[in-house]
C-alpha cells in the first residue's frame, strides 16, 4: 500500500541459522528467491559466526540484528540446539516483545513440540506449518516462495507504518510552531523587545525563548514516545489476537494524538475483527477527514462496508484507493472480489483482476499472480446465465 510519498523507506532484514551443513544448503536455495525484494529497497544480512583475522563476524551480525525491523529465523534442530542461536532467538524475541522489530520464523526441518519454543506462539512459515523438507512441499521452490510473500507483506506493512509515522512528526511539527507563532509575532511583544536594550538583554531573551522551545519540544517528544508505545503494544495485541486489547490501546493513543491518522486505522482494523464494522467505518472516516489521499483507509473501509453487505459503496472506495494509488493491488483484488461474487459483474471483475495480476506478476509474487490467473480463466469459461 502506499501513501504516494516520493520515495520507499529502506528496511533492514535480518537472517540468522545454524551452521549445519543442512541447514546451509537450504539457506542457499532460499538466498535467490529473495532477489525479489529489492524493489521495495530492502538490505538483507545473514548471521555469521566465525571469527576471521581482522574481521569479527560474530560482532558485526549481533550489530546487524540490533537494527534490523524485521528478523527472520530459519529453525531446525541444529538450530535450537546451538548456543549462539539460542542467544540470537533470546535477544530477537526481546526486540519483538518491546515492539523495536518483527520476528518470523521458519521451520526448515522438523522439530518436536513447536510450540515450546520461545517463539512458538507467532505465525510460522511456510504458511500450512509444514517444514520445507517434508513431502507437503515436493517442490521446495513452492515453499520459498510463500515465505518471500509473506516476508514482502511485513516489510510493506513496516514501511508503511514508519510512513505513517513521518506524516505524524511532520503534523505535529507544523501544529507546534503553529501554537506558538501567534506568541512569537504578537505585536505587543514586539513593541517591547524593540524598546530594549538588545545588545544588553539578547542573550537573556534568546535563553528564554530557546527554553519555552525546548520545554514544549520536550513535552511534545513525550507524549509522541507514549503514542508511539501505544501503536506497538496494539500491533502485538493484534498479532496475538487479542483484538479488544489492541483496540483500548489505540483510543489511548487517540486520547494523546486525536489526530494519529495510524490509530485510527489499525482500531479501525481490530474493530473489524470484532465485527463491528461501523464502528470501524466510523474510524476510517475519521482518518479520511484528517488526510483524504490516505489509500489504506479507503481500502479497509471498503472491506467493513462489504461485510455490511454494502457492495457498490465498498466498490466506490475501492475506486478511490486505485484513483489515488494506481498500483494498490489489494484495491484492485478486492474491488474484482465484490464484482465477481456480488455483483455478478463478470466484465468488470477480469478487468480489476487481470490489474491485480500484472501488478503481483511486477511484484515477483508468483503464487498470488498463479492464483489471480485462475480466478480469472475461471471466470472466463463461465456461460452466462440464461434468463427465462
Amino acid at each position: 500500500m502506499s501513501l504516494l510519498l516520493t520515495s520507499t523507506i529502506t528496511i533492514k532484514l535480518f537472517f540468522a541459522h545454524s551452521n549445519s551443513r543442512d541447514d546451509k544448503k537450504l539457506r542457499e536455495k532460499l538466498e535467490p528467491h529473495l532477489s525479489s525484494l529489492e524493489t521495495l529497497r530492502v538490505i538483507i544480512n545473514w548471521y555469521k559466526s566465525q571469527t576471521l583475522t581482522r574481521r569479527d563476524w560474530k560482532q558485526e551480525s549481533y550489530q546487524h540484528l540490533n537494527t534490523s525491523q524485521l528478523i527472520v529465523l530459519l529453525v531446525s534442530p541444529d538450530f535450537l540446539a546451538a548456543d549462539d542461536c539460542k542467544n540470537i532467538t533470546r535477544w530477537a524475541m526481546k526486540r519483538h516483545n518491546a515492539g523495536q522489530a518483527y520476528v518470523i520464523p521458519v521451520q526448515l526441518r522438523p522439530i518436536d513440540n513447536w510450540q515450546a519454543t520461545p517463539f512458538g506462539h507467532l505465525q510460522c512459515l511456510p504458511y500450512n506449518g509444514e517444514p520445507i523438507t517434508s513431502r507437503f512441499w515436493p517442490r521446495q521452490d513452492d515453499a520459498f516462495v510463500n515465505i518471500v510473500e509473506k516476508i514482502r507483506e511485513e516489510v510493506e506493512k513496516i514501511q508503511e507504518d514508519q510512513r505513517q509515522l513521518q506524516l505524524i512528526r511532520e503534523q505535529q511539527k507544523y501544529e507546534f510552531f503553529a501554537s506558538i507563532n501567534p506568541w512569537i509575532s504578537n505585536h505587543s511583544l514586539n513593541r517591547i523587545i524593540r524598546g530594549i536594550n538588545l545588545w544588553t538583554f539578547s542573550l537573556g531573551i534568546t535563553a528564554s525563548v530557546i527554553g519555552v522551545a525546548a520545554l514544549l519540544g520536550f513535552c511534545s517528544y513525550s507524549s509522541e514516545m507514549q503514542v508511539n508505545n501505544l501503536l506497538s503494544q496494539g500491533q502485538d495485541k493484534l498479532n496475538r489476537q487479542d483484538y479488544q486489547g489492541a483496540s483500548e490501546d489505540y483510543t489511548e493513543a487517540i486520547k494523546i494524538a486525536p489526530k494519529n491518522i495510524n490509530a485510527y486505522i489499525k482500531r479501525g482494523h481490530a474493530r473489524h475483527f470484532l465485527k463491528d464494522y461501523q464502528a470501524a467505518i466510523k474510524d476510517y472516516n475519521q482518518a479520511i477527514q484528517i488526510a483524504p489521499k490516505n489509500v489504506q483507509a479507503y481500502i479497509k473501509r471498503g472491506d467493513a462496508r462489504y461485510y455490511l453487505k454494502k457492495y457498490q459503496a465498498a466498490i466506490d472506495d475501492y475506486t478511490k484507493a486505485i484513483r489515488l494509488s494506481p498500483d494498490s493491488v489489494d484495491a484492485y483484488k478486492n474491488r474484482g472480489f465484490v464484482y465477481e461474487k456480488n455483483l455478478q459483474n463478470k466484465q468488470e471483475a477480469i478487468k480489476s483482476y487481470q490489474k491485480a495480476a500484472t501488478l503481483y506478476k511486477k511484484q515477483g509474487a508468483t503464487d498470488k499472480y498463479k492464483k489471480i490467473i485462475y480466478k480469472i480463466q475461471k471466470l472466463q469459461q463461465k456461460k452466462p446465465q440464461s434468463s427465462n
